[in-house]
């Protein structure tokens, strides 16, 4: 298009500054002259329309400058703003005298091809228009420079958020995934530990129910935020699969408060705090143990507790103690917890009141995704 090339940046910008500081000045001038008697007033309005589609003409001008030496960074731009810029208004008043130093008539530009005579120039006129002239175009150059900087700000900001927001996002789906191999992990040792049994035909079932369970995990769209009904949900099926292996020592309760139910939270964010409760609540124990589910909405928080018989230490090992195990799973938790929410969730390990280790994550509204405090 025509306009993108004579704009070639910041179009918008520079078109409604242009008409709007010359409409303004067009508008006092005429409105000025309504308090001049005139006998040739028509002939005046027609040339001051003339002059004013120059004085637009001589901004778009400097508004190239401004646009070429602008790339050689703001202080080569500013300078525009000096001895150019005086030159540009020296032009305009020049114009100005030839303009308006004739009696023509209405519509009458023939006088314009007329030699022009220097001499009889007012050129005090011609200082003192071109000192008004300057300012006004300075005024505007300056005015372009500052909302043009502050536009390429806007667009940096929006351009560094949707960055961060990208590198998050690839940063928690690669958080996500990383959690199935380690799933997978676990849940090949209890197939290993069944078959070594000889216990064939759990074996066999607890294959097709991992399966089942995969497949759910894999297929639920990718989605990285699911509600908490439907988490809880998955980790039930899970816990089934688990109770093949420990059908008389393992056992578990979900209580989930009503008003929780639809609140949106990372998908698989507790499946570490499960494992951790078999791995380090019923394996290492050949007493009956208890695992808790809980979800409670806390005024604007979200509190979603997996609690086991057993202490905290357990799970602190798995952080501090690479002996003890690799931490992969609550040290996912915590990245994908920064990740999403920054400092505004957390993870509590400790002990209840009736001694159970218990690990409990309070999240904040989801609408603080992303937003750091």
């Amino acid at each position: 298009m025509l306009l993108d090339r004579l704009f070639p940046v910041n179009k918008g910008l520079a078109i409604k500054s242009i008409l709007g500081i010359w409409g303004a000045y067009f508008l006092f001038v005429s409105v000025r002259a309504f308090f001049i008697v005139q006998t040739n007033a028509d002939a005046l309005f027609v040339q001051r329309i003339l002059m004013t589609g120059i004085c637009i003409l001589i901004t778009w001008l400097l508004y190239r400058l401004l646009v070429t030496v602008r790339r050689n960074g703001m202080a080569a731009a500013i300078f525009m703003l000096f001895l150019p810029t005086m030159i540009l208004a020296n032009c305009i008043a020049i114009l100005d005298q030839i303009i308006f130093n004739h009696d023509a008539a209405l519509f009458d530009f023939s006088y314009l091809l007329d030699p022009v005579e220097f001499a009889l120039f007012d050129w005090t006129y011609i200082l003192d228009e071109a000192f008004t002239r300057y300012f006004i175009l300075a005024g505007w150059g300056a005015l372009y420079l500052a909302l043009a900087h502050s536009r390429d700000l806007q667009r940096m900001m929006v351009h560094s958020r949707h960055l961060e927001k990208a590198n998050r996002e690839s940063e928690l789906r690669a958080l996500r995934y990383q959690l199935n191999p380690h799933f997978v992990f676990n849940a090949l040792n209890s197939v290993s530990s069944l078959i070594i049994d000889r216990k064939n035909k759990q074996a066999e079932k607890l294959v097709d129910d991992l399966a089942d369970y995969m497949r759910a995990v894999l297929t639920d769209g990718g989605e990285d935020m699911v509600a908490v009904e439907h988490e809880i949900a998955q980790q039930v099926r899970y816990l089934e699969i688990e109770r093949m292996r420990f059908p008389d020592r393992l056992y578990y309760d979900v209580n989930i408060d009503s008003a929780a139910n639809g609140w949106m939270i990372p998908a698989l964010i507790i499946q570490p705090l499960i494992e951790n409760a078999v791995k380090y609540g019923v394996s290492k124990t050949e007493h009956p143990v208890n695992i808790i589910i809980s979800a409670q909405k806390e005024g604007d928080r979200l509190c979603i507790s997996v609690a086991n018989d057993g202490r905290v230490k357990r799970f602190a090992d798995q952080i501090d103690d690479r002996v003890a195990g690799t931490g992969t799973g609550l040290i996912n938790i915590q990245d994908r917890l920064r990740a999403l929410y920054g400092q505004n969730a957390t993870l509590l390990l400790a002990n209840n009141n009736a001694g159970m280790a218990t690990a409990t994550i309070v999240l904040p509204d989801p609408s603080l995704i992303f937003q750091d405090i």
